[in-house]
């Protein structure tokens, strides 16, 4: 098991050399969201990561897409040679504060 905290460059790196695995979650909420790939990899490739669970070897990398829609995309990275594209999504503006602090 990989267990530490992954930073977002290792990230970018494994969705450059195309190590990663996008879940059936994923798919479904992009299609709900109307989110296509490209606004995925934007966020990757701009975003950062505003929670570490480390436990469970995942982050949510939050972006702001060109459309100027925030984005929330959940990444696993329990494996050393790829990650998994959990979930994406439009974050909640009673959850969120600007899509980057959780309310409380």
């Amino acid at each position: 098991m990989y267990n530490k905290f992954v930073d977002i460059n290792t990230i970018r790196r494994f969705i450059k050399i195309g190590e990663f695995f996008v879940k059936d979650h994923a798919l479904i909420e992009s299609f709900k969201e109307r989110i296509d790939f490209d606004d995925i990899f934007f966020a990757i490739n701009n975003g950062e990561i505003i929670e570490n669970y480390p436990e469970r070897n995942r982050c949510l990398i939050f972006a702001t897409l060109q459309t100027k829609l925030y984005l929330h995309i959940v990444v696993d990275y329990y494996s050393e040679t790829y990650i998994d594209i959990v979930t994406v999504y439009i974050p909640n503006s009673k959850k969120w504060i600007k899509g980057r602090i959780r309310r409380r």
